[in-house]
């Protein structure tokens, strides 16, 4: 932070004097390892990358781009991406250029709640006490995620009707080259809408087959089809750039990320009543609650869903499954009252499925909230909570009693702590650092795993200001170097 404080103020000096302005970096000991000796980007000791197939989302349509492609442009106008400010708040800035850095040994961060990210050990990521460099963390640690996106009107791709036939055909339907499109469902109220929905997009009339508890609706071409002539569902996958594929490899086109948050909720809304799951969770001596979660065999549609939850507000989880004999199989699971409150009332699922929901939604506010995933780091006690306390000169008992909770010790440091608790201290003490905390846009999340990974070409990003972005919904750092106009190498042959 500190240095690209000082590269930053570089720059500026340079711009306003209207002068140049060169900084010199030692370069790491990597080079001395190569055959070639000339030096690049990601010898730089700085120079923290990301895998090129990280994702990153433009702001002003919602589109999730990779890195690398972002890179190769030729031209490098500026787009919108969203990043953390100082006062723990998203804003939207500038992403100036993105650009190669060469080749580097990657590592692979998991979290706890199924995100992934491929980068470099050198690479910040943001914590509770700063930056830290991907080779400082291991497991436990927790990361700053976006805890939601600040809502955008986006204008709308996709009509009502296609957002319908598209999750529906997307989850139970049968869209493989050489075989007749179907869509299967037990649910009579899903056969009709996707029938309803085929007609009025391309006067497609459906016809409905039954098959003990099980619909088929088949939908054929209104008009005849030649070599040169194809289905229109055919061409209507063709504008949104995705292919006819088995279930294991479906993904959601970009047109949905384009959508405004109203119709990313419609879309999940028809997807969940394909493999969707809305029902009680029923334990002993516990008060019953909701088990709501998506299931996949395609990870990258599983991921997607999660990513479109988040445009919501949505907290959740990805966890897999393995049965011998079986592909993985993938599931988003919204977990806690509070955001299966949210999922029920923002989402919800259409047909038989969502029936239950005024049901689930009167059993779920009679739960008492007690989070214990969107918390705090432990480490807010110590760092943050503690000098303020020894600046009031009072004992953690009598801190205790001052917010109305139990002593417990030093028990008290082994937990993370809630918003709602946070925001209380902040109140009583009147410290505006602990309610930005409390108020914050970041989703604390447990680093599950980092396992090393091979050598490939990394790239990395120009963000103005903030000097951070989103990707693959992780908070991330860029490099010091992004601060250059130039940036040039002294390199002498050798004899």
């Amino acid at each position: 932070q500190e240095v690209s404080f000082v590269s930053q103020g570089l720059k500026n000096l340079a711009r306003e004097l209207r002068t140049p302005v060169l900084a010199i970096s030692q370069l790491s000991r990597a080079v001395e390892q190569r055959n070639s000796k000339k030096p690049q980007l990601s010898d730089l000791r700085e120079s923290g990358c990301l895998a090129g197939d990280s994702l990153i989302m433009r702001v002003d349509t919602g589109e999730l781009l990779k890195i690398g492609d972002l890179a190769k442009r030729e031209i490098q106008n500026s787009i919108p991406v969203y990043s953390l400010d100082n006062d723990w708040k998203l804003s939207i800035k500038k992403m100036v250029k993105a650009f190669s850095s060469g080749r580097k040994q990657l590592f692979e961060l998991k979290t706890q709640s199924g995100r992934t990210i491929k980068a470099s050990a050198n690479h910040p990521f943001k914590t509770l006490n700063g930056w830290i460099k991907l080779e400082h963390l291991k497991v436990d640690d927790r990361i700053a995620l976006p805890r939601i996106y600040n809502h955008v009107n986006r204008p709308a791709l996709l009509s009502d009707n296609e957002l319908i036939l598209l999750a529906h055909l997307l989850g139970d339907g049968c869209t493989v080259p050489h075989q007749p499109i179907h869509y299967t469902s037990d649910d009579i109220e899903n056969i009709n809408i996707v029938k309803e929905s085929a007609q009025a997009l391309f006067n497609i009339q459906g016809r409905i087959i039954k098959q003990e508890n099980w619909h088929h609706l088949y939908l054929p071409s209104p008009y005849h089809l030649t070599h040169n002539t194809y289905h229109p569902i055919t061409e209507w996958y063709k504008r949104l750039g995705i292919q006819f594929a088995h279930s294991y490899e479906k993904v959601i086109p970009t047109q949905v990320f384009y959508s405004s948050n109203e119709k990313i909720g419609f879309f999940l809304k028809h997807l969940w009543s394909t493999d969707g799951n809305i029902s009680w969770k029923k334990m002993k001596g516990r008060i019953p609650s909701a088990a709501i979660y998506y299931s996949s065999t395609n990870k990258k549609l599983i991921t997607q869903v999660q990513h479109l939850l988040l445009r919501l507000g949505i907290l959740s989880t990805i966890r897999k499954s393995v049965k011998k004999g079986y592909r993985p199989n993938w599931q988003v699971h919204v977990q806690g009252a509070c955001e299966q409150m949210k999922f029920l009332e923002l989402v919800g699922c259409y047909g038989n499925r969502g029936k239950i929901i005024p049901e689930l939604l009167t059993g779920l506010k009679k739960i008492s909230s007690n989070p214990n995933n969107d918390v705090i780091p432990k480490e807010a006690w110590k760092d943050v909570v503690e000098p303020m306390k020894n600046k009031k000169k009072i004992s953690w008992r009598d801190f205790a009693q001052e917010i109305q909770m139990s002593y417990c010790g030093s028990n008290l440091f082994k937990n993370g702590m809630s918003r709602k608790r946070m925001s209380k201290i902040a109140n009583i003490f009147k410290d505006s650092t602990l309610q930005l905390l409390a108020q914050s846009d970041v989703y604390w999340d447990r680093i599950a795993a980092i396992e090393p990974l091979g050598v490939e070409e990394v790239y990395d990003a120009t963000i103005e200001e903030t000097h951070n972005f989103i990707a693959n919904d992780i908070i991330v750092h860029n490099s010091i170097e992004q601060d250059a106009d130039v940036v040039m190498f002294i390199y002498y042959e050798e004899d």
